[in-house]
């Protein structure tokens, strides 16, 4: 079992825990029981290898995802507040650079936690997102500003989990088994 299986499992038990509302030792016991079941009935598939994490780049993921927070619930609210109809939706095909399946999905996920905006559709093959926006400009303005707030959001998580370095051996051009190129 990895690491990151033991800080699922860890996790598991402190909401078990917290759900019983104290720590007894029948709870443990019985906590302890219920992840080690859960694992074996429900295992976890194994993390793709490929990405790791930037400190850097999570920070500022982090302070880029608040400020679209803060400045999506200020538009909400004011649009909820405002006299007048409700404002029409708009829904926009954003193709991503790239960067693989995880890039796609968190910035698929990020979006829809956003107020305002909301994802409707992943075309992973294509790397395309269609996400759904109010329209509460020009019309011809709404497609260009959703897919620059989509590509800045990107490349924000592209910071943050950037790909893998290659291991010595593979950058030398070594086989796993220690010898060279040919």
């Amino acid at each position: 079992m990895r690491i990151s299986r033991w800080l699922v499992g860890a996790v598991m038990l402190l909401v078990w825990l917290a759900l019983w509302g104290g720590v007894t030792r029948l709870n443990l016991v019985g906590g302890v029981l219920v992840v080690v079941l859960l694992a074996l009935v429900f295992p976890l598939p194994a993390a793709p290898a490929g990405r790791r994490l930037s400190p850097v780049g999570l920070v500022l993921l982090a302070g880029h995802v608040a400020a679209d927070l803060l400045r999506s619930s200020v538009q909400v609210a004011w649009l909820s507040l405002r006299p007048g109809p409700a404002p029409a939706g708009a829904i926009v095909a954003v193709r991503l650079r790239g960067g693989g399946d995880s890039v796609v999905v968190t910035v698929a996920q990020l979006l829809t936690l956003v107020p305002g905006t909301l994802t409707v559709d992943l075309d992973l093959p294509a790397a395309t997102l269609y996400v759904h926006v109010p329209v509460t400009g020009p019309h011809e303005d709404v497609p260009g500003a959703v897919r620059d707030q989509v590509l800045r959001l990107e490349e924000q998580v592209r910071r943050a989990l950037p790909p893998a370095r290659p291991r010595d051996g593979a950058r030398r051009g070594r086989t796993a088994q220690g010898g060279g190129t040919r």
